[in-house]
């Protein structure tokens, strides 16, 4: 229970005041012995038991009525997240909101989502707490701060709605922890809302363990975790990759990799209707699901020779969350998969050029190129879909140029010079060359399966990557980065920086045998090679696929609707969720990232380890839930307050006497008179 007048409860020494009238009553007369009271007090000793017990519950009852009038006062709040705190209002409220797409999983029975769920319940909790607390917002899909005039404002906010982005909760934590320390605010409560999914929370990244350090040396701040961990069974989301146009001897057809995921496997044979929309026509594939995943390799529509252009949609049934039943295309001609490898070491450019130039898709056309570092400032950047560079980080010119081609949505992949510096790119640089003790190579310990470079194939199958060993490792910094890949006793192996979009690589070994065997164990090194090309040839062209939440909203203000689902987003919003547009230049098509379809949530260890030594309070919650987080009490003290008035009330109704035996009158006898002889009287003590 908690109080929101705590000053108030000051005031319990006041459930003695009818003890201290009772003594003050109980002395206020004095005692006279008087001789006929002997028997009175006789008589009263035998009563004493039950008066006794009367006068015990009469004081009980006014005790009870004043108490119960201070805690009303106090206006208490009762919530199984309020636990065992008797503290105020917070003078400020953090929140902290997920707006990821596993956000919008529903309730069947209400249709309200995890995320409206929490908005209301928090929105609630906040209005209890009064005007004194200043409310501030950062969501998950802008990562931007909103000063909130009132608790209101949370249900009614553009901010709060719906999107198509992942999460990244440390960086958001990160965020409202240097907020709370630069306005050195006092007591201070955060609130967490979210669905623990791995992907969003990366429990291994770099950034935890400055947040714990942080929020420990700051007093006042406790945080609450609103979640909502629970997983729909049956929820199926689509994804399609790889889309492109090619000439058949018929006419045209578009060849696309196709991949459906249910939320928990299935044993029987689950019939799944797949909708295609390719330019507002409609046709529909009935496709059969075993287990958890289908995929559909190089699965093949027909279109008309003539589209050269144009755009297309896969939709599932409705199920328990929409927003991962829609994948948005588009397509044109495909984008020559071109890559530069800058390096002045002839040999580890060579076994980069071969990776990158060999073909995994025989319908796409590769290119690489090698350039010398000093040759760097030429690259033709707007044709470019992945810089590998091994050599001395860029400076001045080639580096802001390296920083606009990532921005733009183009990716790099960078591998240690011999020789590293102090130069630092991406908020990234090197450090110096290690080797392994006691052991002659660095073996893996860790590395993610749900995304990026090292995910599992379309099938579920995992890449060989626990094979890889490495001799050499360069030494990197960068306290921001996702870890892809962990040494054993060492640096990480391959980590992603932070980018607003496209991609940094960074790998701490080379591909030569005398640092590791990629080359002899040459699976994953070609598929992470050829992942990065792809991902970097999606942003160029006439057809380009991005995924919400990595472009600016600025970039959108020109942009023109290519179907009535886009027209309706509004303009700031178009960024952060699915749709198609078009501008004379080239077609986009805007999806959820694809770490949203993963299912993993982090385990109650896990948990503990990510917020280890912190101040927090774990609510588990469900969509649709319609159990208050906390309510004001104050009526129950009330009413208790009352009914200890009427006990008193009646306690206090005196005894009516019984009323005496009637007797039958005796028969006069006839008495003689007498005089009396006096008697000694003698006075007797009360």
């Amino acid at each position: 229970m908690t109080f929101l007048q705590p000053f108030i409860l000051f005031a319990l020494p006041l459930i003695a005041l009818p003890i201290l009238i009772h003594l003050i009553n109980q002395n206020r007369h004095r005692t006279i012995p008087w001789a006929a009271t002997m028997f009175l007090l006789q008589a009263k000793r035998m009563a004493r038991g039950m008066a006794r017990l009367r006068y015990i519950l009469i004081m009980l009852a006014r005790m009870l009525a004043v108490a119960g009038l201070i805690f009303a006062i106090s206006r208490p709040m009762s919530g199984g997240w309020l636990g065992l705190t008797t503290s105020g209002a917070p003078e400020l409220t953090v929140v902290i909101l997920d707006r990821s797409v596993s956000m919008e999983e529903q309730d069947p029975g209400t249709g309200r989502s995890k995320r409206e769920t929490a908005i209301e319940k928090l929105s609630s909790v906040l209005k209890d707490l009064g005007r004194n607390t200043r409310i501030v917002l950062f969501d998950s899909a802008t990562g931007d701060r909103h000063d909130l005039a009132s608790s209101d404002a949370l249900t009614e906010l553009p901010e709060t709605a719906a999107t198509a982005t992942a999460a990244d909760i440390p960086a958001l934590l990160q965020e409202a922890t240097e907020y709370i320390l630069t306005n050195e605010a006092g007591r201070t409560d955060v609130w967490i809302c979210s669905d623990l999914r791995q992907s969003d929370w990366n429990p291994s990244g770099g950034r935890w363990e400055a947040v714990r350090e942080q929020l420990r040396k700051r007093d006042g701040v406790r945080l609450y975790l609103l979640a909502y961990q629970d997983l729909a069974p049956d929820n199926l989301c689509v994804s399609v990759s790889g889309v492109h146009r090619r000439e058949t001897i018929e006419g045209a057809e578009l060849v696309m990799d196709l991949k459906l995921t249910r939320s928990s496997p299935t044993s029987d044979p689950l019939r799944v209707p797949v909708t295609f929309v390719i330019g507002g026509a409609r046709s529909t594939v009935d496709l059969e699901l075993t287990g958890s995943q289908l995929v559909r390799n190089g699965h093949t529509i027909p279109i008309d020779r003539e589209s050269k252009r144009g755009w297309g949609r896969v939709e599932l049934p409705r199920d328990a969350n929409s927003s991962d039943n829609v994948f948005d295309f588009v397509y044109a001609e495909p984008a020559v998969q071109r890559t530069v490898i800058v390096s002045d070491d002839l040999q580890v450019a060579e076994l980069l050029r071969l990776a990158a130039a060999t073909p995994s898709d025989r319908s796409l056309i590769y290119e690489a190129q090698v350039v010398p570092s000093s040759q760097a400032a030429v690259i033709e950047w707007d044709k470019t879909a992945l810089v590998l560079w091994q050599a001395p980080l860029a400076t001045d010119v080639v580096a802001k140029q390296l920083e606009s081609f990532v921005e733009q949505g183009g990716c790099a992949m960078f591998f240690p010079p011999e020789s590293p510096d102090d130069q630092q790119l991406f908020g990234t640089r090197w450090g110096q060359w290690k080797e392994p003790d006691g052991s002659d190579h660095f073996a893996l310990s860790r590395w993610r399966t749900d995304a990026d470079l090292l995910s599992n194939t379309l099938s579920g199958t995992p890449l060989p990557v626990g094979q890889l060993i490495t001799y050499r490792t360069c030494d990197v910094q960068n306290e921001q980065a996702t870890v892809l890949a962990q040494l054993e006793k060492g640096p990480p192996l391959i980590l992603r920086a932070t980018t607003d979009q496209g991609a940094a690589w960074f790998c701490t070994t080379l591909p030569t045998t005398e640092c590791s065997n990629f080359v002899s164990n040459g699976i994953t090194f070609y598929v992470m090679i050829q992942r990065a090309v792809a991902r970097g040839a999606a942003a160029l062209g006439e057809a380009r696929q991005h995924d919400c939440g990595t472009l600016k909203a600025s970039i959108a203000e020109t942009w023109t609707p290519l179907d009535e689902f886009s027209d309706t987003v509004l303009l700031s919003q178009r960024t952060l969720n699915s749709g198609l547009y078009e501008t004379p230049e080239a077609s986009f098509a805007l999806n959820r990232p694809l770490t949203e379809d993963g299912v993993e949530v982090l385990s109650d260890g896990t948990l503990e380890q990510v917020l280890n030594g912190l101040n927090y309070t774990r609510i588990d919650d469900k969509a649709g839930s319609t159990m208050a987080l906390a309510s004001e009490i104050w009526r129950t003290f009330l009413i208790l307050m009352v009914l200890a008035l009427m006990a008193e009330a009646l306690l206090c109704v005196p005894e009516k006497a019984p009323p005496a035996a009637e007797e039958k009158p005796k028969k006069r006898e006839p008495q003689i008179q007498t005089t009396p002889f006096p008697k000694k009287v003698s006075m007797m003590k009360t």
